[in-house]
């Protein structure tokens, strides 16, 4: 009896527990397992340039989806799936199992039984007419859905800026789960350009319908529907326009190249142009075009996913020298009454060549102007001791307008580029002691930015615009601003500079040399009629090419820059004659003639 009286005490005590302890709880329980949560996809933001026009938005095309949990189950109900999946792919034209695959991969993937699974997108009117038609034979968890597609609407137009999306991957997955933040299999995610670096805000956050379901999963009535809401409005400082123009005159080059544009007194990105280009409209593809017009981007020997402008290094020549002409009116080595003679050639145990003879009396204008290389070979020798002082202080400088070191642009990569020393080549050449040794010949060679220096093409228009707005080195940036679904500023650019270690004095001087390439030296052809214009050309050799590449640097207007732009033409010969002509195209975009003076130059032919 006492036993029994225990055993009852016992199945009581759990009963008031069950019921009147954790009743809520299961009650809750209870509510939650007869609701299905079904997630909806959410558009990505808009990307503007600065003048509000679109260069990326969002489209819809027609799909299919199923949702996992109200399929007929696998193994209870086999031949109800499979006819279901039969039907589902005889009117999609794709076969049966590759439906499951799909289904399999996503679960696998940690997908949500309730997670619409997409598994055919970009129907047209046809196919999309057979699902209606059909739809009594095809079950509930079969969904008709707009699948959100990135859209670019000006084709291959800084492609290479923007970036594209694609289907998060499995490491995508992870690393989100890593950062707790939540990413579904369906969501597109950027993969390269501002798509990528400004990817959390471009990002929109997922909706959700909540269902009533039965026993079997089934849905019969909606429960509720929290919307979606798109991504960010994310503002460029790009500057269409002159990109068209960049772009337009690269394209009628004579090899590959790219151009870049930024703003003297702030380090916004203007243009930043790379050719050949991509279209990123190719990543919205799928299947067989997708497969089709990736393998032409892919094999294609001219690299065209490679974005020259701000990855590539390249030898900058002689848009080199006017920084070597700081060095030396700072470090006092020269002064603008230095000369020399310029016999064509300077001799230090070999020839050491000029592309002409200057003859007596060069001064350091005539240098920049006319590009004497003796010049500058005999001011690299001034600087100190040839195999020691000398280059580390012509590199030091070289470094103070960012020449050597990544630029911190907003973008997912940034090249560093090279400005090498007798430091670094005794580290480069730790395993090969017997060429250690820094020789002077290296030193004249740096002097006309051959050898060893290497820059990309924004370090460069970086390094101009510093010499132009008389001291200050930009971080360069694209974004300026961005805005919340509701037009709110969430966030604002902020120009960050740093003064160089040259003088305002000095600065002027060699923007008086670069004034002077322009009005009565290499650069004559961009003396243009509306803007005064300062430059630099140069011819970079390349070890690996007959033609040297032709680099063409320069800001304008000359007495109050607002713009500075350096242009590489791959392996095409003189500066003056290839780049030179695509930096004007963008000048002339930037500063259109007034037709009040077309007029008159139309007057006088």
């Amino acid at each position: 009896m006492i036993v029994l009286s225990a055993a009852f005490g016992i199945m009581g005590a759990k009963l008031y527990s069950l019921q009147v302890v954790q009743g809520a709880g299961f009650v809750a329980q209870a509510q939650r397992n007869r609701l299905a949560r079904v997630s909806i996809a959410a558009p990505r933001g808009v990307v503007l340039d600065r003048r509000g026009n679109t260069l990326v938005t969002t489209r819809a095309a027609h799909a299919v989806s199923v949702v996992p949990a109200l399929l007929p189950s696998a193994r209870k109900q086999k031949p109800e799936r499979e006819r279901l999946m039969k039907t589902l792919g005889f009117l999609l034209h794709i076969p049966a199992q590759s439906i499951e695959d799909t289904l399999a991969r996503e679960k696998k993937r940690g997908s949500r039984p309730f997670d619409p699974v997409q598994i055919a997108t970009d129907l047209d009117m046809k196919a999309v007419a057979r699902l209606v038609e059909n739809r009594p034979r095809l079950d509930n968890a079969v969904l008709l859905t707009d699948d959100l597609r990135r859209f670019y609407p000006n084709g291959d137009s800084a492609g290479h800026v923007l970036g594209f999306t694609q289907i998060a991957s499995d490491a995508d997955v992870e690393r989100a789960a890593q950062h707790k933040t939540v990413l579904h299999a369906d969501d597109h995610v950027g993969k390269s350009g501002i798509e990528r670096f400004y990817d959390r805000f471009l990002q929109g956050q997922r909706g959700e319908q909540l269902f009533e379901v039965d026993a079997r999963s089934r849905p019969v009535a909606v429960r509720g529907r929290t919307p979606e809401r798109p991504g960010g409005t994310v503002q460029l400082s790009l500057d269409l326009k002159l990109q068209r123009a960049a772009e337009t005159a690269l394209s009628s080059a004579r090899n590959t190249g790219a151009v870049v544009a930024i703003d003297t007194r702030n380090g916004e990105v203007l243009a930043l142009a790379s050719r050949p280009g991509f279209d990123p409209n190719t990543f919205s593809l799928t299947g067989k075009q997708y497969r089709e017009a990736y393998l032409r981007i892919a094999n294609d020997p001219k690299k065209p996913m490679v974005f020259r402008a701000v990855n590539s290094r390249f030898p900058p020549g002689s848009t080199f020298k006017p920084f070597v002409a700081a060095a030396g009116l700072e470090s006092g080595a020269v002064s603008t009454g230095s000369t020399v003679n310029c016999p064509g050639y300077f001799m230090m145990g070999r020839k050491f060549g000029c592309w002409q003879r200057h003859g007596a009396g060069v001064n350091l204008s005539t240098a920049l102007a006319k590009s004497c290389d003796v010049y500058f070979y005999h001011l690299g020798l001034k600087l100190g001791n040839p195999e020691t002082t000398g280059p580390t202080y012509l590199a030091k400088m070289a470094r103070e307008f960012g020449l050597g070191s990544k630029t911190g642009i907003d973008l997912p990569s940034d090249e560093a580029g090279l400005i090498p020393d007798p430091a670094w080549r005794k580290r480069f050449n730790a395993r090969r002691p017997d060429q250690q040794r820094w020789f002077p010949g290296n030193t004249l060679n740096m002097s006309i930015g051959q050898g060893d220096v290497l820059v990309t093409p924004l370090q460069m228009a970086i390094a101009t615009a510093a010499i132009a707005n008389g001291g200050t080195r930009w971080t360069p940036h694209l974004v300026t601003k961005i805005f919340d679904l509701n037009r709110k500023l969430v966030q604002r650019a902020v120009p960050h500079g740093e003064r160089v270690g040259v003088s305002a004095n000095n600065l002027a001087i060699v923007r008086q040399g670069m004034r002077t390439v322009v009005t009565n030296g290499t650069g004559k052809a961009c003396n243009l009629p509306q803007v005064a214009v300062a430059g630099k050309t140069g011819s970079a050799e390349d070890v690996h090419n007959a033609l040297p590449h032709s680099w063409w640097v320069c800001y304008a207007p000359a007495d109050k820059p607002r713009i500075a732009i350096a242009v590489i033409v791959e392996n095409s010969g003189h500066g003056s004659e290839n780049a030179l002509p695509v930096a004007r195209a963008v000048l002339n975009a930037a500063f259109p003639i007034p037709a009040s003076m077309k007029a008159k130059m139309k007057g006088k032919e």
